[in-house]
């Protein structure tokens, strides 16, 4: 059995996420407690001295938040697959099928150009250009 979930586009283990959780509560609930029992007795104001307390559970969460991801990482799974460049080209098949046209991405500025290479798009770009110019010879 598993236990790894997602949780905000992150890949966690179960037992570290409950484990963060009870960090947090560890560290921010006596943080608070203790300081609104300080701030309670030497601020005169006693709205004031919650606000301070508050603000200081606050910080002990982000404190604990810190220590949570530096000994839980997320459990990324990264797979390189052949399939990229075929799912691009499917994506770029269904943009057609919209009414989408293919500029020839040889007539693109060269900042757009090298910007479609590090995306990996300029080659499947310049393919579908170059299947559309065909179809079109064939079916005009």
């Amino acid at each position: 059995m598993s236990r790894l979930i997602e949780v905000w586009g992150d890949t966690v283990d179960t037992r570290h996420m409950g484990m963060s959780i009870a960090l947090g509560a560890g560290i921010a609930a006596p943080t608070f407690l203790l300081g609104r029992a300080f701030f309670t007795a030497t601020v005169a104001d006693k709205t004031l001295a919650e606000s301070y307390a508050l603000l200081l559970g606050l910080v002990a969460c982000l404190i604990a938040a810190v220590i949570a991801a530096r000994l839980f990482k997320p459990k990324r799974i990264v797979r390189e697959s052949s399939t990229i460049t075929e799912s691009r080209r499917e994506a770029l098949e269904v943009i057609a099928a919209d009414g989408g046209e293919w500029t020839d991405p040889a007539e693109l500025s060269a900042e757009v150009q090298e910007e479609l290479r590090l995306l990996g798009l300029y080659d499947v770009l310049a393919e579908a250009h170059e299947e559309a110019k065909r179809r079109q010879e064939v079916h005009p």
